[in-house]
């Protein structure tokens, strides 16, 4: 059973997807799980550090990684990009190729510890997903997502590459099974994992706009009436840049409305798009009920 784990909050979630951020340690807190954030941690060049600098992609998340051996086993990361960039960097380091074993002398020499590979970095929909963890969610529910008609979108990095796959990775079935286990009806479409721009949002919002109005288009023609998600900028790009007003939810959001976490009101208001036409179908809908 899971007790402590570290967390690594990225960029990103104690700035533009805080409420992403809140709804996690939330969730975590009600099903028991302590989050220790990491200390001293640094960004993971998740946006450029790959095309930046091939050292330096791997050389920030390892900085991380040897950071959180001094928290636990279990590292926490939410957002879908630090977590393939760290992923990927575990699996580089795993190798053990010349290259990488330069690397690492490299940085184990500036910050004065080892790297002992003590360390497996894990995402919270895998970790809530986990049959015990399953179990306290529906034994906890406070409020059933009955009448949420909700497309599960992962996007195209929290199950690829290989090295980051916790899921199917052409069908993943993880949030799916989540929201059914809390009454949501989960739609049926075939964008699960297509590309939404990603950091194009930032750079070519010309490019990134049509691949986000086809996705709320496609998961609008399945039937849904909201949208669940696992990755910040896949959040900002799919809420901030389509033009048919659909809710845009992290799926702890999610969780946490179901297990009736009184805070869950103040994470909602972060929002771009209004969710009340979305939750306006759970009012008086209890677990049970």
């Amino acid at each position: 059973m899971v007790e402590s784990v570290g967390y690594y909050p990225g960029c990103s979630l104690h700035t533009s997807a805080r409420e992403y951020d809140y709804s996690s340690r939330a969730v975590l807190k009600a099903l028991g799980v302590v989050t220790r954030e990491i200390p001293d941690w640094n960004c993971c060049g998740a946006s450029s550090g790959h095309s930046s600098d091939h050292t330096l992609s791997y050389a920030l998340p390892l900085r991380n990684l040897i950071q959180a051996e001094e928290v636990g086993s279990d590292l926490l990361v939410p957002c879908a990009a630090c977590y393939s960039t760290l992923r990927v960097t575990e699996e580089y380091l795993a190798g053990g190729s010349k290259d990488a074993r330069i690397l690492q002398g490299k940085v184990e020499k500036v910050m004065g510890k080892p790297y002992q590979q003590k360390v497996k970095t894990v995402h919270p929909l895998d970790l809530l997903t986990r049959p015990e963890m399953l179990r306290k969610i529906k034994a906890g529910l406070k409020r059933r997502l009955t009448g949420l008609k909700v497309a599960p979108y992962y996007g195209c990095l929290l199950v690829r590459p290989d090295a980051a796959a916790f899921d199917n990775q052409e069908q993943p079935q993880k949030m799916d099974v989540l929201l059914r286990e809390m009454g949501a009806q989960v739609v049926r479409w075939s964008y699960k994992t297509e590309c939404c721009g990603g950091s194009l949002g930032v750079t070519q919002g010309d490019a990134a706009s049509p691949l986000v109005d086809r996705l709320v288009a496609e998961a609008k023609k399945a039937g849904a009436m909201a949208i669940a998600t696992a990755c910040p900028l896949c959040q900002a790009n799919l809420e901030g840049r389509q033009s048919k007003m659909m809710p845009v939810f992290y799926f702890t959001e999610l969780v946490g409305l179901a297990l009736g976490i009184p805070d869950s009101s103040e994470w909602l208001k972060a929002h771009l798009v209004d969710t009340k036409s979305a939750l306006d179908q759970l009012e008086g809908v209890i677990a049970g009920g």
